[in-house]
């Protein structure tokens, strides 16, 4: 479900850039990326926790610390198994602070049909897909609201 076997890196140097990212990176084409921004202060700069095969993404504001759930998941279930985001390529952010951004792909119905998470790293600009899962229910009118 995520794109850890299939590592595709890009590079940019604004939160924006990540919308580009995705829009040249899956099989499906993304109807709608938003990127994430702090609810409390308005900051896009997180440290991001994730179980791309549980779909379970949370993130960390890193100037005024709040912490909150993305999409549909308000808690971290017992199966799941979240693990930071990391840069893959540098060693100077030890502190793993990206922006992070989320792709959409509907159906003909107009639910969420795919969502792509996609983090930029602060220190150097790579860009990645840090997961991806298909959605497989209905209906998701509030994903797109709490991110």
């Amino acid at each position: 479900m995520s794109n850890d076997n299939n590592p595709i890196f890009g590079h940019g140097y604004h939160p924006e850039d990540i919308i580009k990212f995705l829009d040249e990176y899956p099989e499906n084409e993304i109807s709608k990326t938003v990127i994430v921004k702090c609810r409390q202060c308005g900051s896009n700069i997180f440290t991001c926790l994730i179980d791309a095969f549980e779909g379970v993404i949370e993130v960390g504001c890193t100037a005024c610390g709040t912490k909150r759930f993305l999409l549909d998941v308000d808690e971290w279930g017992d199966e799941d198994e979240p693990e930071y985001v990391e840069c893959p390529l540098c060693e100077e952010n030890k502190m793993n602070q990206f922006n992070i951004a989320v792709g959409f792909v509907y159906r003909a119905s107009g639910d969420v049909k795919w969502v792509y998470i996609g983090n930029r790293c602060i220190s150097c600009g790579v860009i990645e897909s840090c997961g991806d899962w298909r959605i497989n229910y209905g209906p998701t009118d509030e994903m797109e609201s709490n991110v």
